[in-house]
């Protein structure tokens, strides 16, 4: 995903993973739909850090707990936990991209966890309804309900490399 970035043809990757591999893979445009576990969040602004900015072993240590350096309320990990909503900004700003794709990958996901399952459904709902290529190893609610207009099942591992390889070629013959 990070290579179909780099060659333009991938604008933003909205992840419910929390472990930071697409951004250590090289992506640059990423939403973490459900937090990222190497951040912590504001409770009250939402203003998020990288953890290593704070030395949480001794700040607990001390029995304190981290606080925002921008309004000084208390600072939790930015991952998303069952129950809890998604971020307002995080929020807004998927529902944006979804606005704005005219194809959209699913890839790798059940497809049941709402409302980032939701995202592919708005995307077809649109106006002018975007393509969505699903690849996963199972056909999920997505290939069932006909939201999925093209359906590749396989290992996203194997699946996304030989994509980029089409794509290479047909960059190469442009």
């Amino acid at each position: 995903m990070a290579e179909m970035e780099r060659m333009g043809i991938l604008k933003c990757i909205i992840t419910q993973n929390v472990d930071n591999l697409h951004q250590k893979a090289g992506s640059r445009n990423v939403i973490d739909f459900h937090g990222n576990a190497f951040k912590l969040r504001c409770v009250r602004c939402g203003e998020r850090y990288p953890r290593e900015e704070f030395d949480l072993v001794r700040i607990v240590g001390e029995g304190k707990i981290p606080l925002c350096r921008k309004c000084h309320y208390p600072l939790k990990s930015d991952v998303v936990y069952f129950k809890e909503p998604i971020p307002r900004d995080v929020y807004v700003r998927s529902f944006e991209e979804v606005e704005k794709c005219d194809v959209m990958l699913v890839a790798g996901t059940s497809a049941i966890v709402y409302p980032a399952a939701e995202l592919p459904r708005i995307a077809k709902r649109k106006s002018i309804p975007a393509v969505v290529i699903e690849v996963n190893a199972e056909p999920t609610p997505l290939t069932e309900e006909g939201i999925s207009d093209h359906f590749i099942q396989g290992m996203t591992g194997k699946i996304l490399p030989k994509i980029v390889d089409e794509i290479r070629k047909l960059v190469i013959q442009t």
